[in-house]
This record gives structure tokens, sequence and C-alpha cells, in this order.
């Protein structure tokens, strides 16, 4: 026997039947463009004539995006429908069967699917060579070979056999499966459901069990012989662009600042499953919006599961519901109102393919057989490999994609505290097109110099690429910090002060001894309110979190350079009944002139105000001493006999001490008249204040 399949033979018929309308005319893949968005279009075709059923093979993990972008390019005839099994498409087929797709992974497990089924054994399996009846059981045995003879222990080969139970009008019989030529269920309408199902299980695993693939189907409807093309976005690894950059050479005592030669190569891999013979392939460049919908999954609303009403039973309702360049002294203004550097100005594209000779002594790099082909769209830059690729499944190529000469500086970009500054380099794209990110390895006189990173570089920009430490070239920092008041104004009671906190940052740069240097002194911007001074140099670079001053360097120079970052702190106080703040703007540094003539006699009718309230606490204090001591007389009066001479002295004592507090009680008065006058002066002066 060929295995236990022919023993629902009843669904073999319409499987083989699918497979082969499947492939009939099956689609090729021929053009694949890969995207920085991790995706891929892919671009299959076929030769038709006429109406034509198409098919491909899918990953169980792509039908979703196939099914989200599939598009139909037939210019002279139409589409008609896609079919492919559904995800749960077998499940849906065994639904109506006494078993579900386990049972069709063994003769063992398909025989105990049928229990209680009618079934028709023929063969010399059973006396007679026929029986129906009802499968009650099947059960694994085993049987001594026939003839065999038994080992040195006594052991007896044996071979496995499937014993089934089966109910017949006649009682209880058992027969070998292994033994029966067919069984068949007598049961037409479920012989043809097992079928449909079998089919449906070939169908989901796209012709090969166990494949964890889907079979499209796509039907076109047309007259003649024409090629239908069929695209769809599918997910795809990241291609990655790599650079060589051959550096312009350093002449002796200088500085070069010439044409270097830029070569680029895209690293791409076939992760899709199946080989590709002679497909146009393209790299695209850009930023595309990609996400993923499982729209092939089956998609259901969930219901909420409420008992049945039963009568006494209340359900309650359920509640729903490189911004610019420009001068320091417009550092702070925004890139549009900063004057361009000439000698950053961009020049007109050159095409990237003029090729230039290697410079100095670096060895020449081979040029690509065929230049790729560019296009620049309003999003993306698309690179279109000359030739067709062949790539086995599972390999990886790097193929070049663009080779030729573009403008490059030497220059060292040295930040804020750092002893050494990087060595880099300033590229201009004048290419015409875009350039994709990625790593870039850069060669000079001396062979390998480092590795830098390229972003994504839009034509007509530049960018810093940095591959190296320049040790040769020494920076030494300082920085201090101070505060100095500015302005003054003063309206209404209120005081409107405004001080500079400057933050002095000075750095002692040495070049070496027989090279000169271009560097850019890269220091961190410290906020929109922020600005950069210097009174040596005129001109800064800015990005969106620095400045780039820009320093030359002859060879073996010694030049300090001092940068003041000045931020500007305003502040209001309010007089009011205090005028102490007045007292300490006078002691501060920088106040202006006229401002200091306006404060002054405030300050001055503060401090008669202080004087008076002195003068009032004084008498206040030697009236409560005054009380104090009337105290100690009465209570000595009132332990002293009025015989006694004691007690007259102290009645003249006491007396006196009432004289005391009569003339201090309209001292103070007289005193606390004046502290209101001198209170008012002040609060009058303060309001008419005016800067």
């Amino acid at each position: 026997m060929c295995g236990w399949w022919r023993y629902a033979a009843a669904g073999v018929g319409a499987a083989l039947t699918l497979a082969s309308t499947a492939n009939a005319a099956d689609l090729t893949l021929r053009r694949v463009t890969l995207s920085l968005g991790g995706v891929g279009y892919f671009e299959y075709g076929a030769e038709v004539d006429g109406d034509a059923t198409l098919g491909l093979d899918l990953r169980l993990d792509q039908v979703s995006d196939a099914l989200n972008s599939l598009v139909v390019l037939d210019a002279e005839g139409s589409a008609g429908s896609l079919v492919l099994p559904g995800e749960q498409g077998a499940a849906a087929a065994f639904a109506t069967l006494p078993f579900g797709p386990d049972a069709m992974r063994s003769a063992l497990a398909y025989m105990n699917g049928l229990q209680g089924v009618e079934i028709e054994v023929h063969g010399r399996a059973v006396p007679g060579g026929q029986m129906t009846g009802r499968i009650l059981r099947a059960e694994r045995d085993a049987e001594p070979v026939a003839g065999a003879v038994a080992g040195p222990r006594g052991d007896v080969p044996v071979v496995p056999r499937t014993r089934v139970s089966v109910l017949t009008a006649g009682g209880l019989r058992q027969f070998v499966l292994e033994d029966a030529d067919s069984v068949q269920v007598t049961d037409p309408a479920l012989r043809t459901r097992i079928g449909a199902a079998l089919g449906a299980l070939l169908a989901q695993s796209g012709g090969n069990a166990g494949s964890g693939r889907r079979h499209l189907l796509l039907r076109t409807s047309g007259h003649g012989p024409r090629d239908v093309r069929v695209g769809m976005v599918l997910e795809a690894p990241l291609w990655k662009a790599t650079y060589r950059l051959v550096l312009p050479s350093v002449a002796a005592g200088g500085i070069a600042s010439a044409d270097a030669r830029l070569q680029g190569w895209a690293v791409l891999e076939n992760a899709t499953a199946t080989d590709w013979s002679n497909v146009a392939v393209s790299l695209q460049s850009g930023n595309p919006v990609t996400f993923r919908q499982d729209i092939y999954r089956q998609a259901h609303v969930i219901r909420p599961l409420v008992p049945v009403e039963v009568m006494g039973r209340i359900l309650p309702d359920v509640d729903t519901r490189v911004t610019g360049v420009g001068t320091l002294a417009d550092s702070a203004m925004p890139p549009s109102a900063a004057p361009a550097l000439a000698s950053m100005a961009m020049s007109a594209p050159r095409g990237l393919l003029r090729k230039v000779a290697p410079p100095g002594q670096a060895e020449p790099m081979a040029s690509p057989a065929e230049a790729a082909q560019v296009s620049e769209g309003a999003e993306d830059t698309v690179f279109g490999l000359p030739q067709p690729l062949s790539l086995a499944a599972g390999e990886t190529a790097s193929v070049p994609i663009l080779d030729g000469a573009i403008r490059a500086e030497r220059i060292g970009l040295l930040t804020q505290g750092q002893a050494h500054p990087l060595a880099a380099v300033r590229v201009h794209n004048d290419t015409g097109h875009a350039l994709p990110p990625g790593v870039v390895a850069t060669y000079g006189d001396g062979g390998f110099s480092g590795n830098a990173r390229l972003g994504a570089l839009p034509t007509g920009e530049q960018r810093l690429l940095s591959f190296a430490q320049d040790l040769r070239t020494t920076a030494d920092w300082t920085t201090s910090d101070a505060t100095t008041l500015t302005s003054v104004a003063a309206s209404g009671g209120v005081l409107h002060v405004i001080r500079r906190s400057r933050t002095t940052i000075r750095v002692a740069l040495v070049a070496p001894a027989h090279e000169a240097r271009n560097l850019l002194l890269a220091l961190p911007r410290g906020g929109a309110d922020a600005t950069l001074s210097t009174p040596a140099i005129s001109q800064i670079e800015r990005t969106a979190t620095d400045w780039r001053v820009p320093v030359t360097l002859k060879a073996g120079e010694t030049r300090q350079v001092t940068l003041y970052v000045d931020r500007m702190l305003s502040e209001q106080m309010v007089i009011g009944d205090d005028a102490g703040v007045v007292v300490g703007l006078l002691g501060e540094a920088g106040l202006p002139a006229q401002a200091r003539a306006a404060l002054e006699p405030i300050a001055r009718l503060r401090q008669a105000e202080s004087d008076r309230a002195a003068a009032r606490d004084r008498l206040t204090a030697q009236h409560a001493a005054v009380e104090a001591d009337e105290e100690r007389l009465r209570k000595n009066l009132a332990a002293v006999s009025g015989s006694d001479a004691l007690h007259g002295a102290l009645l003249r004592q006491l007396e006196a001490d009432e004289g005391k507090l009569a003339a201090l009680s309209t001292q103070i008065a007289s005193a606390g008249a004046a502290l209101d006058q001198a209170h008012q002066s002040l609060l009058a002066a303060v309001a008419a204040l005016s800067l």
C-alpha cells in the first residue's frame, strides 16, 4: 500500500485539481525595489493569451502586505478576482466533519476520528472479503513477523498493526487496517466533505503541507497574447549604503581643498526564500511611511456574553462612553537673516560621474563596469542597478551605485573641552541628487584613515565627516563666569533690571610644527537667548545644537582665542515699603550714571526714614526701661512700712519716673510723626521715579 491517504481517497481528487490549476501559469519575479522604509516593491510577470489564471506562492507572513498593496499592470486586459485560502480556511472546512485537521496526521488518528461513522471494508482482512459497520475504536498493535527467527535473547521481530473494532449487524468484529484493500465511508455526502477538507489543507499549505505558505490565484481577462505584471509591497530587510572616500592630498605646510573621489556601494539581501534570477533591482533612499495591518486574519466583533434572563433577575444596563551661517553680531538671528559665507557657497551641480585621478599616493579604485541610473523624486532618490541581478535565497550582495568627484575640504572639528580636534572633511554634495545615509571608509596618502558616518545628504548641502583624532594639534581650555548690571528702568514703583551673565571661554591652540590647520571650534548653544561674540573672529556657523567658530592656524603657530557667551537675565523688583533693593543696586558696578543719579535721592530718603525709625525705637526702649523701674519701685513700697524713711525715698523716685515717662511719651509721639513724614516722602519719591 502507498500510505494511509488512500483511505480518504474521496478528497484527493479535489486537492490535485486545485494544485494543477494553480501551477498552470505561475508568476515569476522580474523587478525589485528595496526601500529604507523596511519594505520592498516586488514585481512579478507572466506571458498570457486571452483569459488567464496566474498563481503565486507567498509566505504566510507576507499575505497581509500583499492584500494591502497588490496592483495589476495589464494595459490590454482587466483584473478579475484574487482568490486564496483563508487564514483559517482548513479549519472551516473541517467544521462539518466529525474530526479536526489533526485526524489527518495518521491512519490511526483518522480511524478514531470516524468513531461511530459507518464504513465499508473490502479485502482479505475480513471474512467474505466485505464488511459494513460503525467504527468503535482503532488501536495500535504489534504482530510477530511471519517466519522470523527469534534472536539470541529470544526476542522475535514484530511489525506494527492497526486493529479496528467495528460494530456490525452481526455483532462486534475486528480487522487489521494494513490488510484491507479499501476502507470507505458509506455516506456520500460525508465523503464529499472529507475530500473538500483535504483539498483545503493542500491549498492552505500552497501544495506543500507544513510549508507555512499560501497560494494566490489571480484571474485576468483579455484578448490575445500579452504581458501581465503584478506588483506588491512586502516586508524586506533594509539595504545599506557604504562609501569609500579618497581624501584630497595635504601639501607640505598647506591645507588642501580639492576634489575627493567618492564611491558608493549598496549592501542588500535576498530574504524572499526564493532565488532571484535576472531580476531588475532598484534601491530607494527616502523615509516613506510604512506600517502593517493584519488584513488576512479574520476579524470578529467581540460581543458581550450576557446570562439567560430568568424571572426576577435584574440585569443592569452597561454604561458606555545647519540652520544657518552669519556674523557674530547676528548669531541669534534666524537662519534666513544670516548672510552666507562666501567660502561655503555651493557650486552648480557638476555630475557625480565626472572621474578624478586618485590624489597623492593612494592606489586607484576600480571603477564600476556601468554606473547606476539615478533618479531624484520629490520624496526619494532611486538608484537603478544597470544590470539584472541573480541572487540565491539567503545570499547577500554588495554592488556599486555611484562613483566620481565630490568637493571636499579638510578641517578639524574641536569640541569645547577636548584636548585634540577630530580630523574631518567637509563634503559638498554637488552631485545633483541626494546621497543616502551610510558608513564611510576614508583613505588618504597613507592608506586607510578612518571610518565616518554620513547622514542623508540632500543635493546642494554639505556635511562634516569626522574620521580620526588629530593628535598633533592640541587645545587647552579655560572658562570663567561673571554677572554684570547692564540697565535699570523704573515705573510705577517697579524696578526692571537687566544683567548680563557672561561665560568667558579661552582656548590656547597649537598647530603641528610643519602643517597648517583649518579648525572649527564647536561650542554648545546656550539656548535661544544666548549670543556668542569674540574680538578676533567675525563669522560663525550654526547647527541645531552648536556654534562653530572657524580658526586658521599656520604651521607651528600658537594662538589664543577668547570667546564670550552672553545671556541677558531680566528681573522685576517691587520697591514698595522697602527701598533696600535701591541701596543694593547702588552698590553694583556697571550701574548707568543716569540711573545712579535717579536712585541716590531715594537711597537718602530711605536712610532718613531708617534714622527716624531708629530714633523712635531708642525712645521706646527708654520708655520701657522706666516702666520696668516703676514696677520695681512699687514692689519695694509694698514691702516697706509707711513709717520707714525708705518709704519716702521710694515715693520720690517713683514721682521722678512718672515725670520721665511723660516726657518720653511726648518725644515718642514727635518721633513717630517724623517717621511717618519720612516714610510718606519716600513713597512719593518711589512713585515719581521714572527711568
